[in-house]
């Protein structure tokens, strides 16, 4: 935990850093709108506190965080960071845990089975879609889902969320939660099923195995009872660091299917500049980066008794 907070300061500064350094200004659209002159948009910078020393700006937002308070929004609406990444987030939240269901539940089972039938058609089909699955960039895979579900047979929406005047219903729910869904946890599904395959393999044929074969133990038990637990391990690892990666691949999904989450929001302050919105939603997805970790650890403790015994 105390190691963290360097982490964190380092992280923050050099976001804060990357993101000043890039082309353009929160007010640089403005210099194509008519009767604004150099001194209306110099006016505008020092009103936005763009004009102050790189450091000073760094070291006021970084107060403002600690206090509790992202800051207030560039853009005309001048709402707090905080409330329009709350307005978002449940979308996001939504279309990430349903991806890691649905990742987590298909790759899993998938790897068992092929690791237990080593060598077989089965584990050679499975093998070669894991690797097209992480080779496929989630956007094409995105837009041929849209293509041929939505547009050619019609059998689920192109995009949105309930559009207006529409009534909640389930079923509805299902229909524009199943494409984004499925695209953002294809990669899920294929890296975990490569994972799994591994992890059980490097087990399975372990001494202790071979004892519980020996004592009349069916290979059901031998491989759910006492292999699935040893072999978690590495796949609880890979937990940590896919719970941030999913969140992150939500920027480019959401925006292919008009889903209305901080995907849609980060595009939106990335091309207005808006460097409160900014830092805030990458603000997020690191402290998503230490939860992960978190979890993970805890996890290990479930999974294998050794660890929380030590």
């Amino acid at each position: 935990m105390v190691q963290g907070v360097p982490v964190f300061l380092g992280f923050t500064f050099l976001l804060f850093l990357l993101i000043n350094l890039a082309p353009g200004s929160p007010v640089s659209h403005l210099r194509g709108v008519p009767d604004l002159d150099a001194r209306t948009l110099e006016q505008q910078r020092e009103h936005l506190g763009l004009d102050r020393p790189f450091l000073v700006q760094y070291g006021d937002w970084l107060a403002s965080v600690l206090r509790g308070d992202l800051g207030t929004s560039f853009d005309s609406s001048r709402r707090p960071v905080a409330e329009l990444i709350l307005d978002r987030m449940p979308a996001t939240i939504l279309l990430s845990v349903s991806s890691i269901v649905l990742g987590w539940g298909i790759g899993i089972p998938v790897g068992i089975l092929s690791a237990r039938y080593q060598h077989s058609v089965f584990d050679y089909v499975i093998t070669f879609l894991a690797f097209v699955g992480v080779s496929i960039p989630s956007f094409f895979f995105g837009l041929v889902l849209l293509y041929l579900f939505a547009l050619q047979l019609d059998w689920l929406p192109a995009g949105g969320f309930f559009l207006a005047g529409e009534a909640f219903s389930v079923r509805g729910l299902f229909g524009y939660l199943l494409l984004p869904a499925v695209t953002l946890g294809l990669a899920t599904i294929a890296g975990v099923a490569r994972y799994m395959r591994s992890s059980l393999l490097e087990v399975i044929h372990q001494d202790f195995l071979r004892t519980a074969r020996s004592k009349g133990l069916t290979e059901r038990v031998v491989i759910y009872k006492h292999a699935l637990r040893n072999a978690l391990i590495p796949i609880l690892t890979l937990m940590g660091f896919l719970i941030p990666t999913i969140f992150s691949g939500a920027v480019v999904v959401e925006n292919i299917f008009a889903w209305p989450g901080l995907g849609s929001l980060a595009i939106q302050a990335t091309h207005e500049r808006n460097y409160p919105v900014m830092m805030g939603i990458n603000l997020m997805f690191g402290v998503l980066i230490f939860l992960g970790s978190i979890i993970a650890d805890i996890s290990y403790a479930l999974a294998d008794p050794r660890i929380r015994y030590e």
